[in-house]
């Protein structure tokens, strides 16, 4: 009888390792599948490599249709110039966080976009590309335009307005309103009681 041993813990260890890795890259690629956000990685001469359903949906465009075409499908002619302000921070090795600016879609709608983007490195360390996160942000931006236009009508306006608490004391009154009763500021009019008004 012959008995050949041979120690195999470290090829054992290289396998759980490879398992741990190739996990690691499913749960990775399940989460950027089923974000909301788009979530595209380009080399850095802007050529669109990866394009996950987050894209799809908020762009237009299917993954066969924008993979290996450049970037600039998604970027208004007028916004070519932030690319390459982004290309060059991103050569730096430099992250950016929250730009926020406009995109195109497939129909050619315009949409405003938070984009976060962060360089992508080889195993040497240098940049080869990008990855960008972009967050649909058009219904927030213009909630936030037709909130600054009643602002702007209400702080315009020549007629009284206020706002109380539920114990009537005001919380806010327009320049005008404060006018009207004679009182230099919220302040003041904070130790007056809405009824008093009248």
């Amino acid at each position: 009888c012959v008995l050949i041993f041979r120690d195999i813990s470290e090829r054992r260890q290289w396998e759980k390792d490879e398992a741990d890795r190739l996990l690691s890259a499913r749960l990775l690629a399940s989460i950027v599948e089923s974000s909301d956000d788009a979530i595209i990685s380009k080399s850095l001469n802007g050529t669109i490599r990866t394009w996950n359903a987050g894209a799809e949906r908020i762009f237009g465009y299917s993954s066969a249709e924008a993979v290996g075409r450049h970037i600039s499908l998604i970027i208004p002619p007028d916004r070519i110039s932030d690319e390459d302000h982004i290309i060059a921070r991103l050569r730096a090795g430099q992250r950016v966080d929250h730009f926020e600016t406009e995109r195109v879609r497939k129909d050619g709608g315009q949409i405003m976009v938070s984009l976060t983007i962060s360089p992508i490195r080889d195993a040497a360390g240098d940049v080869v590309g990008a990855s960008k996160i972009a967050r649909d942000i058009t219904d927030r931006k213009r909630v936030e335009q037709e909130r600054q236009k009643f602002v702007t009508l209400v702080e315009n306006s020549t007629d009284f307005i206020g706002i109380c608490d539920l114990d009537g004391v005001p919380v806010y009154v327009n320049p005008a309103g404060l006018a009207l009763v004679g009182l230099d500021g919220i302040e003041e009019a904070r130790r007056v009681r809405v009824s008093d008004f009248f």
